[in-house]
């Protein structure tokens, strides 16, 4: 028995697709995340609400780009805690200790 053909080719192509100009961008204005990601407070209320939302992913998340525009060496020595462990719990697969955390906000709190 042949073969039938069940489809055809397409002739779409996003080369044929018009071209749609937005609105001017004058309204638009820039955002710096790093600014407020530097606020220490901002940060310790963010990290407090993943906390009582019992959401530990957005917890690391909110840490680890805390970290990235500060000083990581200055937080861990502040806090008391080894910088590797700092690194370490804050890696996908790292599972820190109440206490740490518990240090770290203290930290970010004062």
């Amino acid at each position: 028995m042949p073969k039938r053909k069940t489809s055809k080719k397409r002739g779409f192509s996003l080369n044929d697709m018009a071209v749609i100009n937005l609105k001017n961008r004058k309204g638009l204005a820039e955002f710096n995340p790093d600014a407020r990601l530097q606020n220490r407070k901002v940060v310790a209320r963010a990290l407090w609400e993943c906390l009582v939302e019992n959401d530990i992913e957005a917890f690391k998340e909110i840490l680890r780009s805390h970290l990235e525009v500060t000083n990581k060496d200055e937080l861990a020595g502040k806090a008391g805690i080894p910088r590797r462990t700092l690194f370490r719990m804050l890696s996908p697969e790292g599972n820190p200790t109440l206490e740490n955390l518990g240090k770290i906000i203290h930290q970010l709190c004062a």
